[in-house]
């Protein structure tokens, strides 16, 4: 067989038949041969597709087939800790083995408007997220508000919906427009709301939020979750969540938290507690929104701990323009982690990566001689305006595109060009010949890589900052 560069254009099959030998298409960088070579015997390299993207196909399909397998395992065991959240509505089943749908809440919703929820919504669903969740503004409930926003976007999207209140009348007005998952009971309202269909998944909490008690002693909050279940299984609830409250780091505190998780999942397994065990909570936001660290690795390693202690549902959100794809990262991080289990093997190689701000791959320095050296150790500042104009670039990370604008010096838009893809809006802006000023134009390229970047990373563009 030979391999060719994956960056080579054309289709090999005319070769192929030419030459009667097997002429396929390598990966697109050297770095990746050798993992292509590992995995000749899972992947059937092609003729016009990359090797390293045929491993990245073959990490969902692997992905798939698991599910489906799980899915088939999982529904002759449906109970307290393995049931559907909504059959009539969707084919997500949580608990054992399952991988944990993602929640993704818009934050204080009521108050935004239904431009601003929809375009939420919308990219949540285009992001991977499984549940829209409906987050209500403290000390102001709005149940009216609820009803409208269910419909709102029902209207839009097939996707199951979440209500996050512990305000009974919100509840119960989410409740009757047949709202999918409600978030949350406590010690404090769960008597309040005992006439809730007993079909509906609640999570529940540790804590009495009425009287401000949440506990930090682990062993509370378990004791304290396994009697609120009791309670409310006794009452004829069926669908129940645990949550044992995922902390901040630093304070108050990110190891007492995950230690009450580890101690749920091991009391889970005493003959006490056995009847007892619910699918997890994991409020991943609780971390990710309160560090000023990229999100890419945090929702990664919280995803690797989600799966090895099986939680039930993971919560995001992307509230702040630091956590811009952050529900992207989550879901290709369930996934890789996943598979791992699955595989029982680190999560690497299994052709799904979440690097963003670093990769695999290097690029050697040559080794030759060099000549000709010219040192350019800093950028000469001077300023020459381009007579025939200036351009503005903008991102907008909800549509997925970059605005560039061209105005004339008095400031009248003479051209809008609206792409994702750098190069092409380059080449686009040059075959326009609305300047040739090279000087100009080696500015516009270099920043519109910027803002390729920028939108690639979910990161805030600024031009020329």
């Amino acid at each position: 067989m030979i391999l060719l560069p994956g960056f080579v254009q054309w289709d090999s099959t005319n070769l192929e038949e030419k030459f009667s030998i097997t002429i396929r298409k390598g990966p697109e960088f050297a770095s990746d041969l050798a993992v292509t070579l590992k995995n000749l015997e899972n992947i059937k390299l092609s003729n016009t597709i990359p090797a390293n993207r045929l491993l990245e196909i073959s990490g969902e399909i692997k992905y798939s087939d698991i599910i489906k397998k799980q899915s088939e395992l999982a529904k002759d065991k449906l109970g307290f800790n393995t049931y559907y959240l909504n059959k009539k509505k969707s084919d997500i089943i949580i608990g054992r083995n399952m991988p944990p749908p993602i929640i993704a809440e818009i934050v204080n919703c009521p108050d935004k408007s239904n431009e601003q929820i929809l375009k939420k919504a919308k990219h949540y669903v285009n992001s991977g997220a499984d549940i829209i969740d409906i987050g209500c503004v403290s000390n102001k409930p709005n149940p009216n508000r609820i009803r409208e926003i269910i419909k709102l976007i029902r209207s839009k999207h097939n996707v199951l919906l979440s209500i996050d209140s512990m305000v009974p009348e919100e509840i119960n007005a989410a409740v009757d427009e047949n709202i999918d998952l409600i978030l949350s009971l406590d010690f404090g309202n769960y008597e309040e709301m005992l006439n809730l269909p007993k079909n509906i998944p609640i999570v529940i909490l540790p804590t009495n939020v009425k009287k401000a008690y949440i506990p930090k002693d682990p062993e509370i909050r378990v004791k304290n979750l396994f009697k609120l279940t009791k309670n409310l299984i006794d009452k004829g609830f069926k669908k129940l969540i645990a949550d044992p409250l995922l902390e901040t780091p630093i304070n108050p505190g990110i190891c007492k938290s995950l230690e009450a998780y580890f101690l749920y999942k091991k009391k889970s397994m005493e003959s006490k507690y056995k009847a007892y065990e619910l699918p997890m909570f994991f409020g991943i936001s609780n971390v990710v929104e309160l560090m000023d660290i990229d999100s890419v690795g945090i929702n990664g390693l919280l995803a690797s701990i989600a799966i090895e202690l099986d939680m039930g549902i993971l919560f995001t959100v992307e509230h702040s323009a630091k956590l811009m794809g952050g529900v992207r990262e989550l879901k290709e991080s369930v996934k890789l982690n996943y598979i791992s289990k699955h595989k029982k093997t680190p999560p690497i190689n299994q052709g799904i990566q979440v690097f963003k701000a670093k990769a695999k791959k290097s690029q050697e320095i040559p080794l030759k001689k060099l000549e000709n050296v010219l040192i350019v150790e800093k950028t000469i500042p001077d300023y020459i305006p381009d007579e025939e104009g200036y351009f503005r670039i903008y991102v907008d990370h909800y549509a997925g595109k970059i605005y560039v604008l061209f105005y004339s010096n008095d400031d009248s838009i003479i051209q809008t060009f609206i792409g994702d893809n750098a190069e092409a809006l380059s080449k686009k802006i040059i075959q326009s010949k609305l300047t040739q000023d090279v000087y100009h134009l080696n500015y516009l390229g270099r920043e519109l890589k910027k803002a390729e970047t920028h939108l690639l990373f979910g990161k805030p563009y600024i031009q020329d900052d």
